[in-house]
């Protein structure tokens, strides 16, 4: 992965400019079938972090819980569903959604082709 960016620290963290050119996808640690692209990450900032994820059809982010982060999605393209609380949820491309610091939540791919999102953490997961 390639990053390029410029921070300045007067007086604290000012991110200027940050450009990301070769982000890869990587296979999710623990969800088969879930691929994510990390942009921003806790390495640069203590704010957020963001990422591209890609959910295979049929496969799934199963239920979890962010205790420190609240984590917020939208829909870049494809169709699924979104476990809010203990409701399944229908999602499609365009849609924004939420999960709040402490809320169970998971994602699944109900369509033919990838769900992919674009997945923004706040503050910043460790």
């Amino acid at each position: 992965m390639l990053i390029a960016f410029n921070i300045k620290n007067e007086g604290g963290n000012k991110m200027e400019r940050h450009i990301i050119k070769d982000a890869v996808f990587t296979k999710h640690p623990t969800q088969e079938g879930v691929f994510m692209k990390h942009f921003f990450s806790s390495q640069e900032n203590d704010r957020l972090n963001n990422l591209e994820v890609r959910i295979i059809p049929n496969f799934m982010i199963a239920p979890h819980v962010h205790e420190n982060s609240s984590e917020f999605f939208y829909v870049v393209d494809g169709v699924g569903e979104f476990l809010d609380n203990d409701e399944w949820k229908k999602i499609e491309k365009g849609d924004a959604f939420m999960a709040p610091q402490g809320m169970q939540h998971a994602i699944k791919n109900c369509g033919n082709s990838d769900l992919v999102l674009f997945s923004t953490f706040s503050p910043a997961t460790k």
